[in-house]
């Protein structure tokens, strides 16, 4: 697990956050909500002004760590899969409502995503295509660059079950979080380029897509 680690960096350097809001020129609301949000949601741009405030590189601000964050550990016990099942139940009764609030809520505690996908695998071989399609669904809510390598394996099966009904949000936002984690595998984005192809998306869309293709195809050239 990728964890932003900023308030350590403060702590180490004995620098605070008003220090670092005059240095960096990022506002210290900015940078509340950037430590509230463990990183998450950031532009990558004000990252960087923080580094570079502290005389540090972007990567220097992250680590990957094997332990759970906070939110998770302090939810141990909690049945996050009894949590979908009625944020499912509600969504079959119409309302959307709580269903999202479950579901979300379930994301916050954390849910084991390779385990989702396992699911996701086993109901898409088993022919049980909507039980497939909302395990996916409900694996892709809590992605994190370390699980992409992983979903590229289920990634296939889940383009077809969101082609068939011509189901795109899905796709986009696997491809947004992958843009944003700086996930850099040539293969996964141009299996994605090829589903907004096939799904007639902008061209803006597709040339967006590719664009990070050939990128990644130079930069695998250069470094090969």
């Amino acid at each position: 697990m990728r964890t932003f680690i900023l308030d350590k960096k403060l702590d180490e350097l004995g620098i605070g956050v008003a220090e670092l809001s005059r240095k960096s020129g990022v506002h210290r609301s900015t940078i509340d909500d950037i430590r509230r949000n463990n990183g998450s949601g950031r532009r990558r741009d004000n990252i960087e002004k923080l580094a570079t405030a502290l005389g540090l590189a972007y990567e220097d601000l992250f680590e990957e760590s094997n332990e759970a964050p906070y939110a998770v550990r302090r939810s141990v016990g909690f049945d996050t899969k009894e949590l979908i099942e009625f944020a499912e139940r509600f969504d079959a009764e119409g309302n959307r409502s709580m269903s999202e609030r479950l579901s979300k809520t379930a994301s916050r505690i954390g849910i084991d995503v390779e385990a989702l996908l396992d699911e996701g695998d086993a109901l898409f071989n088993g022919g049980n295509d909507d039980g497939a399609k909302g395990a996916y669904a409900r694996a892709k809510d809590s992605l994190q660059l370390c699980h992409f390598p992983r979903m590229k394996k289920s990634l296939r099966n889940y383009l077809d079950l969101c082609a068939q009904e011509g189901n795109v949000p899905p796709i986009k936002l696997i491809y947004d979080k992958a843009k944003d984690c700086e996930y850099e595998d040539v293969d996964f984005f141009a299996q994605i380029g090829t589903f907004f192809l096939r799904t007639r998306q902008s061209d803006a869309l597709i040339n967006e897509c590719f664009d990070i293709v050939d990128k990644l195809i130079e930069l695998r050239g250069v470094e090969s």
